[in-house]
């Protein structure tokens, strides 16, 4: 008894299903045989070049989708946002530059830890912009992205009283708002000032 093959978008394994394709962001190395496993499926499943935009993004974790669907191609073209997404990933085209991976891992870990001082904040500013400048300087990640990244990378406490420094300040800024980088550090360093002077956040 012969069987039929679910066709389309439909036919394409669930994201973290044992068929599926996964990439690994800290083994980016392997990016070009996760998007070569996942053509083969969408070939087979005669996905359309607008598919595959938009099916592609469902087999990576969240943070990766949201940047993924950022890039030139995603929704329209597959073409387009393949030659972006190598492009992010590969350090040949990037003439050896760093990578969105490394600023990831360098956002996540910040994120985790503490910034209690100016002297935190400095370091961790000063080693955000040696890995994003080149980021944004080679087109691969814009000026909003480049914000977000950096906001990502403070501990959640000092977001909360760098927002309300901001809010305080700007009739025009909004507790939910991303702070340009720029206005993030002044707002930080005065806060942090403020709390050292009274002996800490508590």
């Amino acid at each position: 008894m012969s069987t039929s093959m679910t066709t389309g978008v439909l036919g394409m394994p669930a994201p973290g299903s044992k068929r599926a394709p996964e990439f690994d962001l800290q083994n980016s190395e392997k990016l070009k045989e996760f998007l070569e496993e996942f053509e083969e499926l969408a070939e087979r499943h005669g996905l359309m070049t607008k598919e595959k935009t938009k099916i592609v993004v469902k087999y990576v974790d969240k943070e990766t989708k949201k940047f993924w669907k950022r890039l030139e191609g995603y929704g329209d073209d597959y073409v387009i946002l393949k030659r972006k997404i190598m492009g992010v990933y590969s350090k040949t085209l990037l003439e050896d530059k760093p990578t969105v991976a490394e600023l990831v891992k360098l956002v996540k870990k910040s994120a985790k830890g503490s910034i209690e001082d100016e002297k935190n904040l400095n370091t961790y500013y000063r080693k955000f912009w040696i890995v994003a400048a080149d980021l944004v300087e080679a087109d691969v990640i814009n000026k909003k992205q480049h914000d977000e990244y950096f906001w990502k990378g403070l501990p959640q406490e000092l977001r909360y009283a760098i927002s309300n420094r901001l809010e305080a300040r700007d009739p025009d800024f909004e507790s939910d708002q991303i702070p340009e980088v720029e206005k993030a550090i002044e707002a930080g360093r005065f806060v942090l000032r403020k709390a050292s002077a009274r002996g800490g956040w508590g």
